[in-house]
């Protein structure tokens, strides 16, 4: 039985019964014997009266007419019959019947009587005739000292047993009626007890099911009410707290989400728990629920020795592996419970940048060293002639000197070119903006320029705006740009070769543009061109002097201008090269 309901019942059904039952077995055992102790009783005293009365008062041969006029002057309530036995057991006088041949007994009362002692059976003799039952007793009747005779008396006991069948019924009837009626109150009494308990079970299981709005109606004040409340502030903490964690999960997820870098998080299980947008986007996949952390490790080539290494407790490891196009360093973490390894978490940072950075500065470093090495070592080279005897050859000594000097100069342009891009890298240029013509920016310029565009037998034109078109800017800076870009179109334009530089507009700019068909440039320089001492051809470029530094400042003039340089080059053609200036109202000087 798995009901509390029905056990509660039951016990209270058993509890009940067993309480009739032993009630009812002690009053029907006191009846009884109340029953049987008052026929003992009265048959004792016709027993006594018999004896008294008829046979110490009469000798044999008169028993029969004193028992007979004994019995018509005695009254009782119950028919009792009297009997005179010898010792024998013969019956020689007899209520039953006045004259012989007289009824004969034999039975335990009549020989306990025989044996001198007084015997009453509470066990009744049924009559094979008539079926009637009747009770027993039997006295011994001393004269002088010595048995003589037996009394033997019987009872009729069929009113005797009827009130006892009758006291059963009842009793059989009050424990059936008790039982119906224990059953309705266990009934009704179980429900109180169990009643809360079934609805504290279905709340229970709504609230398992994630239903947290859930209340049990208080009926009582007792143990089962005081529960009953304590569920419910149990389900109102439950939900709180649950809503707090809700809260704090959306937060992490909003920052996970938001993250630049990428978190991937596996269990012990090298199953993935989380992912964020970043890391999908590093790993250039849309959906990473698959992957395993044998499967990442596998994937990217990663050191199979962080597997070992992650068992340790307060261990972190970074990994940098490149993916595609992108450099990305992966931070290994594992978390535990109790010291127990639940799992790893993986922060991936794409470093793409900061590598490029990093090998731009060491590319930037070499450079620089290769750049001061090269003068440094002309110069230590040609000295050390001079002082072992050169000197005192002039035309040799001035050769020489004139190199020094050369090498000097080469050094100090590139000293100042770093020197001057420093200072752009902190913020340190002044700037001196004003109105600029662009048709007389560019006549000065090509006409500066001319000179050296005739030695090389190359032509340079120029075209104009055709009304008055200005530009705010700082003159010398930009003076600097466009004289290193039509620089660079002669340096690296052969000989006759046409040089143009034009003005044009659109909407956003007002730009300068300088076109020549020199040895150009491939696609993949372009985009290089303007990083630091970076050359399409090394060897020529350095041949032909300069630092490699020149588009480099000139691309950052255009940029604290709110400009930019625009680039076009096809190798072997040529190269078309655009300094955009943004279009801003003009600004009269005072």
């Amino acid at each position: 039985m798995k009901s509390i309901k029905g056990k509660l019942i039951a016990m209270y059904l058993g509890l009940v019964l067993v309480v009739m039952m032993v009630s009812g077995s002690f009053i029907l055992l006191s009846f009884q014997n109340i029953e049987f102790q008052k026929a003992k009783d009265q048959m004792e005293l016709y027993a006594e009266k018999i004896s008294e009365q008829v046979v110490l008062s009469n000798d044999e041969a008169s028993f029969q007419s004193g028992l007979m006029q004994f019995t018509r002057s005695s009254s009782t309530s119950n028919p009792i019959q009297g009997n005179i036995l010898n010792l024998d057991g013969e019956t020689i006088a007899s209520t039953v019947s006045s004259r012989p041949p007289y009824p004969q007994y034999k039975n335990s009362v009549v020989l306990g009587a025989m044996a001198g002692e007084e015997t009453f059976s509470r066990h009744a003799d049924e009559d094979k005739d008539t079926g009637e039952k009747w009770l027993n007793f039997a006295m011994p009747v001393q004269i002088n000292g010595d048995t003589k005779y037996i009394v033997y008396t019987r009872m009729n006991a069929e009113s005797i047993f009827e009130s006892i069948n009758h006291t059963i019924r009842t009793i059989t009837i009050s424990v059936l009626i008790a039982l119906l009626l224990t059953t309705v109150m266990g009934y009704v009494f179980s429900n109180t007890l169990t009643g809360p308990i079934v609805a504290l079970t279905g709340k229970a299981k709504e609230l398992a099911k994630g239903h947290l709005d859930q209340n049990v109606k208080v009926y009582s004040a007792d143990e089962i009410g005081q529960l009953s409340e304590t569920f419910n502030y149990m389900a109102g903490e439950l939900n709180n707290t649950l809503g707090e964690i809700r809260n704090e999960k959306n937060k992490l997820e909003i920052i996970l989400h938001n993250m630049t870098d990428g978190v991937l998080s596996f269990d012990k299980e090298g199953k993935i728990l989380h992912s964020n947008t970043a890391a999908e986007e590093m790993l250039e996949t849309d959906d990473l629920k698959d992957i395993t952390f044998d499967g990442f490790v596998k994937k990217y080539n990663i050191n199979a020795g962080i597997i070992i290494d992650i068992m340790q407790p307060d261990f972190s490891k970074t990994f940098s592996f490149w993916h595609g196009k992108k450099y990305i360093n992966a931070s290994f973490a594992p978390f535990y419970n109790e010291n127990q390894l639940q799992g790893v978490v993986i922060v991936l940072q794409d470093n793409t940048e900061l590598k490029k950075l990093d090998d731009m500065r060491k590319e930037f470093v070499a450079n620089v060293s290769h750049e001061l090495r090269t003068p440094l070592t002309t110069v230590k080279s040609y000295t050390e002639t001079l002082i072992d005897g050169a000197v005192d050859d002039r035309e040799i000594a001035m050769e020489f000197l004139d190199i020094i000097n050369s090498e000097a100069d080469r050094m100090s342009f590139l000293v100042r070119d770093l020197l001057q891009l420093s200072r752009f890298d902190n913020k340190q240029i002044d700037l001196h903006f004003s109105n600029i013509s662009v048709n007389d920016f560019i006549r000065e310029n090509v006409r500066q320029s001319k000179i050296h565009a005739e030695n090389k037998k190359q032509t340079i034109t120029c075209e104009f705006f055709h009304k008055d078109v200005f530009i705010y800017a700082d003159k010398d800076r930009i003076t600097q740009v466009i004289n290193n870009i039509i620089t660079n179109s002669i340096k690296y334009s052969p000989e006759g070769a046409e040089i143009k530089v034009f003005p044009h507009e659109n909407q956003n700019y007002i730009m300068i543009s300088v076109q020549d068909n020199g040895m150009g440039m491939s696609k993949e320089d372009l985009p290089r061109i303007f990083e630091r001492f970076y050359r399409v051809d090394k060897a020529r470029s350095r041949a032909m002097g300069g630092t490699g530094l020149g588009l480099a400042i000139a691309k950052e003039i255009m940029d604290i201008h709110g400009g930019k340089i625009a680039v076009e080059s096809q190798l072997g053609v040529g190269t078309v090269m655009t300094l955009c200036f943004p279009k801003k109202p003009a600004v009269r000087e005072i």
